[in-house]
C-alpha cells in the first residue's frame, strides 16, 4: 500500500509542478487537499507519513473519528455538506470549511466556535454551474452572504471560494466554466483582498484548475486508492 502510495503521489505531484511552471506560479501557491472520506486510518497514516498533511472529510462523525486517532498537527479540511445537527462535531475538529452556503448554518457554526473558543477559516461554496443536485449559492449572491458573514460571524475567517464544476462538461461549457470562475474570484477579492483562497479542482481537472489560479486542489482515490 505504502509503495503504491508513494507513487501516486510522486506522479500527482510531477502534474502539479508541470501546470505551475505553464502557469509562472509558484507550487508554494498550491495546496494539495487528500480527500480522505471513507478511507481508513491506516491509509490516511500512511499518506501522512510521506508528507501529507492536509486531509479533506465530508462527514462530520467520520472526521470526530479520525481527528481522535490520527497525528495531532493534521490540518483538517470540511469539505461536504453541513448538516445543522453535525455543526457542533465540525466545530470542535475542522481547521477549515470549504461548503458555506447558508446563513442559519453561518450562525450556528459561530455560536458552537464561541463555545469552543475557537475560529474557523472558511471558504463560500459556489454552484457556478446552477445544478440543481449541487450545494452552494449563487454566483450573484456572493458577495451579500460574504459583507453577512464578514459583519456577523467573528468566528469565521473568511479566506475565498470553492468551486464543483459539472464533471462531464464538453470543453467549450469546461473553459466557460473556469472563465466564469475566474472572473467571479477577481471580482471578489477585489472586494475582500484578505480572501484571495481557490478551492477548485478535483482529480479530473486539477491541472486546468491551476492554470485558472486554484490555490487548493482536492485529490481522492487518484491518491489515496480505492475507498473501502
Amino acid at each position: 500500500m505504502h509503495k503504491d502510495l508513494k507513487d501516486r503521489l510522486t506522479n500527482i505531484s510531477q502534474k502539479i509542478q508541470a501546470a505551475c511552471l505553464e502557469a509562472q506560479r509558484s507550487e508554494k501557491d498550491v495546496k494539495l487537499i487528500a480527500v480522505s472520506k471513507l478511507q481508513s486510518i491506516e491509509v490516511i497514516k500512511a499518506a501522512y507519513s510521506l508528507g501529507i498533511n492536509h486531509f479533506g472529510e465530508n462527514y462530520a462523525q467520520e472526521l470526530d473519528k479520525k481527528v481522535l486517532a490520527t497525528p495531532k498537527d493534521i490540518i483538517w479540511h470540511f469539505i461536504g455538506p453541513i448538516q445543522s445537527n453535525k455543526v457542533k462535531l465540525i466545530a470542535k475538529h475542522a481547521h477549515w470549511i470549504h461548503s458555506l452556503e447558508r446563513e442559519k448554518v453561518a450562525k450556528k457554526l459561530n455560536d458552537a466556535l464561541e463555545k469552543e473558543r475557537r475560529k474557523i477559516q472558511v471558504l463560500i461554496q459556489v454552484n457556478i454551474d446552477q445544478e440543481e443536485s449541487k450545494s452552494g449559492i449563487n454566483s450573484n449572491n456572493v458577495i451579500d452572504f460574504a459583507s453577512h458573514i464578514d459583519v456577523n460571524c467573528p468566528n469565521l475567517i473568511l479566506k475565498g471560494l470553492m468551486f464543483m464544476p459539472k464533471i462531464n462538461q464538453s470543453k467549450k461549457d469546461k473553459i466557460d466554466s473556469m472563465k466564469n470562475i475566474t472572473a467571479l474570484q477577481n471580482t471578489f477579492v477585489n472586494k475582500f483582498p484578505a480572501c484571495n483562497v481557490l478551492s477548485l479542482g478535483t482529480s479530473n481537472d486539477f491541472e486546468e484548475s491551476i492554470l485558472a489560479g486554484s490555490t487548493m486542489i482536492r485529490i481522492g482515490e487518484s491518491l489515496l486508492g480505492r475507498r473501502s
